[in-house]
């Protein structure tokens, strides 16, 4: 059965091509009726304020004696209340209330505590690795003066993993008991994960108002989605042993998930806990525009003052962050369990006893607290100073580089793509996902595309679209290459690896940093941030498709007397096509990622609509726009993800 699907299907990739040239012919020869070239404007739907009338009823409507809002409102207090008693440990101290009316005042850790702790608790996890760089990054954080804008990205970091963790590990443990639920779920995070966060942002503050608490809801919405699918998968990949031993021991469905099965599958769960903490550091910046503060707001106003040293001091903050979190949680994740708890119950008491110290000494010696000003710098102005020169110096080759690209690539692509019909690319996409999967996916590609033209984005959706395309095609063409060369050769490899996963670590927000330093606004810098971000996965899918091709394959090749050439064209590179495909599904979801964080430089699609949306809170607008993004990313996502498994299936690779 599955054999004379995949011989049916095939068919109709002739009809698709055959379709759109018919299409272009009657596009071209001026016989397509108007309302099939142009989408009518007495057509279109506003949807944008049906949904803001919706929002502003549902701010209103109430559940017994309360308004939703109110509701809301008050599980905002309910959050406020732990991350206030975080960011007062560790930055802000508290203010007491006294009976007779006396206040008094408790310090936060000091700065010498805090560094002690973290690094005696690093060498546990990750050794004197683990414990150099958390040190290096403490010093970094208080030679340039950014402590307490770490330390509050530090809290709400901290309470955003402890919230969209715990959600997701629940979840993902609903969805492994009810495959029907997981169904919806999947659905719900593919939307979570691919609907631009500033889409989200106005609906967020209409409920729970401007400040850290909505930040923080913005952040959890943004990076829970993993965790689920991690706890989901883990529970699956157990071994049937581990349910049997279960089973024999006498548990309840809920001992038998709670008590058995998670616990097994620790690692699969930190891995998920791993990927939190990283998204909660990538969105940071984002939540800062609601009120969260901390190291995102420095680049955010550095950005807008154009003071981008100060934002690239406060950008590279958040980038340790996240390569410190992200080495330590690793290091977690892989740490084989000790029978011993002496060690640990000595550097337990040794943390204790040092933060009991530090909050003795900051009450009796206030001066303590702080970092000497002496030993702090800032080298804001010089990086000022070092990019007006190098505008000045290399002003010639950037603007003869951005003149070309802008001439020779990005003007006649988006062109071109405007000036095609609506109905003759959303009618051949459709048949390309009838050829592909089948009529499930040729469905959603057409309820796709008849939900942009009748909300009126068709345009502004071609505009993201174009950008999209040609970051992904310059990315692929970059990163193709540089994989190939790392998967033939390891010593390569280690190097290559290295920077990959450097990019990886660094938030969005931080690529636009340097490319606006250099290149200014429009659509050439957004091409270089787009371009940067997407290449790390290019890249990894090329080397490692290359690398896993099975030696037996390489000596045939090699037997049959192949040139190193003719076996890597004839051979390897045929076996790594579906990695390859792979890596550009990847590579084009990074791209529709960081779409969204380019309308700060200027793009004028979907995702400077969203961006718009947020500044007048228009909850309709950005959500319609977001949802624009959300659904070409899913489909994207399909098309290619669905002929990447049918040409595994041919290809024998199961």
């Amino acid at each position: 059965m599955e054999a004379a699907t995949l011989r049916r299907r095939p068919a109709l990739l002739p009809v698709a091509g055959g379709a759109a040239l018919a299409v272009l012919a009657l596009a071209f020869a001026g016989r397509l009726p108007d309302w099939a070239w142009q989408f009518p404007s007495a057509w279109e739907i506003d949807l944008a304020a049906a949904l803001n009338r919706f929002f502003k009823w549902l701010t209103r409507a109430g559940v017994g004696p309360l308004a939703v809002k109110d509701i809301t409102r008050a599980l905002g207090a309910a959050i406020e209340a732990p991350l206030d008693l975080v960011r007062g440990l560790l930055v802000e101290g508290f203010r007491l209330r006294l009976p007779g009316g006396a206040r008094a005042e408790i310090a936060a850790l000091p700065w010498w505590a805090l560094t002690g702790a973290w690094t005696l608790l690093a060498h546990r996890i990750s050794g004197r690795g683990g414990a150099l760089l958390v040190l290096g990054s403490c010093l970094y954080f208080l030679v340039l003066g950014l402590w307490e804008p770490a330390m509050l990205t530090l809290a709400s970091v901290a309470l955003s993993v402890a919230v969209g963790s715990g959600a997701g590990l629940l979840l993902g443990a609903w969805a492994y008991r009810w495959p029907r639920l997981d169904a919806w779920l999947t659905i719900l995070y593919d939307i979570m994960q691919t609907l631009p966060v500033f889409s989200y942002l106005v609906p967020i503050l209409l409920f729970f108002g401007f400040g850290p608490v909505a930040a923080l809801t913005a952040t959890v919405i943004y990076a829970m989605p993993p965790m689920a699918r991690n706890t989901t998968l883990a529970l699956r990949r157990l071994p049937q042993s581990v349910r049997d031993l279960a089973t024999v021991t006498g548990c309840t469905p809920g001992q038998r998930q709670w008590l058995v099965l998670l616990p097994a599958a620790r690692h699969g769960l930190l891995a998920g806990l791993n990927q939190v903490i990283m998204l909660s550091l990538s969105a940071v910046i984002i939540a800062s525009i609601i009120g969260a503060g901390g190291l995102g707001n420095d680049v955010l106003q550095g950005l807008k003052s154009m003071r981008l040293g100060r934002a690239f001091e406060a950008g590279l903050g958040i980038t340790l962050l996240a390569i410190v979190l992200d080495r330590l949680s690793r290091a977690l994740a892989l740490r084989r369990p000790t029978h011993g708890a002496g060690t640990g119950r000595k550097l337990l008491w040794a943390v204790s006893g040092l933060l009991v110290l530090g909050q003795i000494t900051a009450q009796i010696l206030p001066p303590s607290r702080d970092f000497p000003e002496a030993l702090t710098l800032s080298t804001g102005r010089l990086l000022d100073d070092l990019v007006t020169w190098a505008n000045v110096a290399m002003q010639g080759p950037i603007e003869a580089l951005r003149d070309m690209t802008v001439r020779h690539l990005l003007r006649p692509v988006k062109e071109g793509l405007l000036a095609l019909p609506w109905l003759g690319v959303a009618g051949s996409l459709t048949l390309a996902a009838a050829a592909v999967q089948g009529p499930r996916l040729a469905l959603g590609c057409a309820a796709t595309f008849g939900f942009i033209a009748l909300a009126g984005d068709w345009n502004r959706a071609m505009v993201s679209l174009y950008l999209v395309l040609v970051s992904t095609l310059v990315a692929v063409v970059l990163g193709f290459p540089v994989g190939l060369i790392a998967g033939l050769r390891p010593s390569v490899d280690r190097a290559v690896t290295l920077v990959i996963d450097t990019l990886q670590t660094l938030p969005t927000f931080v690529y636009l940093i340097p490319v606006v330093m250099l290149f200014g606004l429009g659509d050439f810098p957004a091409l270089v941030a787009i371009v940067l971000y997407a290449l790390p996965p290019a890249i990894r899918y090329t080397k490692d498709g290359i690398a896993r091709v099975p030696r037996s394959l390489v000596e045939a090749a090699d037997m049959a007397g192949c040139s190193p050439r003719q076996r890597l064209v004839f051979v390897q590179i045929p076996h790594a096509l579906p990695e390859l495909m792979l890596g550009l599904n990847q590579t084009l979801l990074m791209a529709f990622g960081m779409l969204v964080i380019t309308s700060l430089v200027g793009t004028r699609g979907l995702e400077q609509e969203a961006l718009v949306a947020v500044s007048k809170a228009k909850v309709g607008e950005g959500l319609i726009s977001g949802l624009g993004i959300s659904l070409l990313s899913i489909v994207a996502d399909r098309l290619i993800g669905h002929g990447a498994r049918r040409l595994r299936r041919r290809l024998g690779q199961g």
